[in-house]
């Protein structure tokens, strides 16, 4: 079985936000992209800091496509920073 690669799996996480406005479905996409993305050590922590970099790029770059991502993703930040 070969290695995941998590720029791969970022970029396809992003491009299938771009192509919703659905909350619900980017969320999911966003919980699977985590959960494939966690590394070693501080694995959350680390995930979170890969994604947060993509969305936040994507966002900058095209920011009416990713106007729901970028709302999902501060939802989540929110929600996380509370725990």
């Amino acid at each position: 079985m070969s290695e995941i690669n998590p720029i791969e799996v970022i970029a396809r996480c992003i491009e299938k936000c771009k192509a919703t406005t659905d909350r619900d479905q980017i969320a999911h996409y966003i919980s699977e992209t985590l959960g494939f993305v966690q590394i070693d050590e501080e694995p959350e922590n680390d995930a979170f800091a890969l994604l947060g970099g993509a969305v936040d790029a994507a966002v900058q770059q095209d920011p009416v496509r990713c106007a729901a991502l970028a709302e999902v993703w501060t939802d989540l930040e929110r929600q996380r920073r509370v725990r």
